[in-house]
């Protein structure tokens, strides 16, 4: 199996389970602008399932805005959608994950906490 990399900034906070087993979210890397003089975007879906992975990197750090670098391979998951029918979808299963930038507002959040427990 090829691992691919992928840069991007989350689009949203990570989806994590409550016992750290899997933690779902969306990278977007801007590509440009297409000819109406739009940004293109490109989004990637990544799952992890390292629970250490989850529970100390993923949870405490990660929100809407980080940029990270994403390794890993390509997998088709297979779905059902809401009316019914079967659907594929690509996931990029993590196989490593270096944060370039953390989220400006988890920033502040965090130095407000730390500040709090002073």
């Amino acid at each position: 199996m090829q691992n691919v990399m992928f840069t991007g900034r989350l689009a949203a906070d990570p989806q994590i389970t409550d016992d750290f087993g899997k933690a779902v979210f969306r990278l977007l890397e801007s590509r440009g602008v297409d000819n109406a003089g739009k940004d293109r975007l490109v989004g990637v879906n990544c799952v992890s399932w390292s629970k250490g992975l989850n529970e100390k990197v993923i949870a405490r750090g990660l929100g809407q805005g980080c940029e990270a670098v994403v390794i890993g391979a390509f997998i088709d998951t297979a779905y059902a959608a809401k009316n019914g029918t079967e659907r594929t979808a690509k996931e990029l299963v993590i196989n490593r994950l270096t944060v370039l930038d953390w989220a400006e507002d988890r920033d502040i959040q965090d130095s407000s906490a730390d500040r709090a427990a002073a």
